[in-house]
């Protein structure tokens, strides 16, 4: 049986950090994986989340199995974070909730809970590129063909609009669109607050359906401000799924910590979308990781925990913001570089699509040290006092020698 399987397609990411771990050059700068760097590119663990561990130590609450669903009391707390603690969707009991395994379980579930919807028919799959490359594997994983339209403009650094009106408009009814909150990744270029209302106002009168995906809510300009649009469609009544992750803002990433939420029309429908929710997780991996739902509990159950917990987000957001600034100012002021930078300050979150070549990354990879993924992506926590410079020199070198 076993001598017919066929090696998996090539993993850009995994071969980037194999690549990066294994190099020991001592001017390495390692822009790849979206994991939030310290100024001495190591891990950093918040504050508010080490004082939980230490917290939870002392409680030590055992390893027995969890519900199937996840921790109740973690899914209220991440319903808090997501919706807004105010809003009467809380207490409607349209909002089912189920803990899954991390932001890229969320995306398989919610897939799934489409395909086997028992809709009349096969629905659409839309998403705006370049994006995540997980989304085009994981829906055809569950029997979804996608479709896809172009979320960015190269030349501006800012969403293609127009291209993303146009796909909505011309999508079937009852088409799904992947919508990622805030802090998009690849490309940093996120929907303002106007684009979200004239989106939701398309998607409505296209009778679309919003999948969400909010991975870094909290990185790019605030909690509340990361889930605007998400709180908008809620707000406007749409049936929606949103994939919710505590990996970045809680630095949680080998936890796997994160919630599906769906959002139903009334209350029935929504019991009926939580026990079928319930199947397929026990189906496929039964419950979910106890421990780092626990740690998130003990931070945002305590009113003076979850205020530190937001300050030192606050500080990551501006730190983001800084190193972008000082990249720019090097590329575009110090090294007139050409090329246009600007794009770098422009955006939002953990990353940057600087305007690079294939070619022009793997050469600052092979000839400089510097990891960052083939179509131009860096992680921008990656960068620091220590290294930007240094960054910036190199990028410069590459992007004369293909001038020639």
């Amino acid at each position: 049986m076993l001598e017919h399987v066929q090696p998996g397609p090539p993993d850009p990411m995994y071969h980037l950090k194999v690549a990066a771990d294994s190099d020991t050059h001592q001017e390495k700068v390692d822009l790849g994986v979206g994991v939030y760097r310290n100024e001495h590119g190591q891990y950093h663990e918040l504050q508010a989340v080490k004082q939980a561990k230490q917290e939870l130590a002392t409680i030590n609450p055992g390893h027995d199995y969890g519900l199937t669903t996840g921790d109740e009391v973690f899914l209220a707390n991440a319903q808090k974070i997501l919706f807004g603690k105010q809003t009467q969707l809380l207490s409607s009991g349209r909002i089912a909730s189920v803990q899954t395994i991390a932001g890229t379980g969320a995306n398989h579930l919610g897939a799934s809970l489409v395909k086997y919807s028992n809709a009349k028919t096969t629905p659409s799959v839309y998403f705006g590129t370049p994006a995540w490359g997980n989304y085009d594997p994981l829906w055809k994983l569950v029997g979804l063909e996608t479709k896809t339209y172009n979320h960015y403009n190269r030349e501006t650094g800012e969403v293609d609009f127009d291209s993303v009106i146009s796909a909505a408009k011309s999508a079937p009814e009852g088409s799904v669109f992947i919508l990622q909150a805030c802090c998009h990744n690849p490309t940093a270029a996120d929907f303002s607050q106007q684009q979200w209302q004239q989106l939701a106002e398309m998607m409505k009168a296209q009778k679309l359906f919003p999948f969400f995906d909010i991975a870094y809510q909290g990185l790019g300009q605030g909690l509340d401000e990361d889930a605007y649009g998400v709180r908008l469609f809620a707000d406007l009544d749409f049936e929606m799924i949103v994939c919710q992750s505590f990996s970045k803002n809680f630095g949680l990433y080998g936890e796997r910590l994160g919630v599906l939420h769906v959002v139903s029309p009334t209350a029935e429908i929504s019991a009926a979308v939580r026990d079928r929710l319930r199947s397929l997780i026990r189906w496929e991996y039964s419950s979910s990781p106890a421990y780092s739902s626990r740690l998130v509990n003990l931070v945002l159950s305590k009113p003076e925990a979850e205020v530190k917990w937001q300050q030192e987000l606050a500080e990551i957001r501006g730190r983001l913001q800084k190193l972008r600034s000082q990249l720019y100012h090097l590329l575009n002021n110090v090294h007139k570089t050409p090329g246009n930078w600007e794009l770098i300050t422009r955006g939002n979150g953990l990353f940057s699509l600087l305007p690079l070549t294939p070619e022009q990354s793997e050469n600052l990879q092979e000839r400089f040290h510097i990891f960052l993924v083939s179509n131009g992506r860096i992680n921008v926590s990656g960068l620091s006092d220590s290294n930007i410079e240094y960054a910036a020199r190199s990028i410069d070198a590459v992007v004369r020698d293909t001038q020639h």
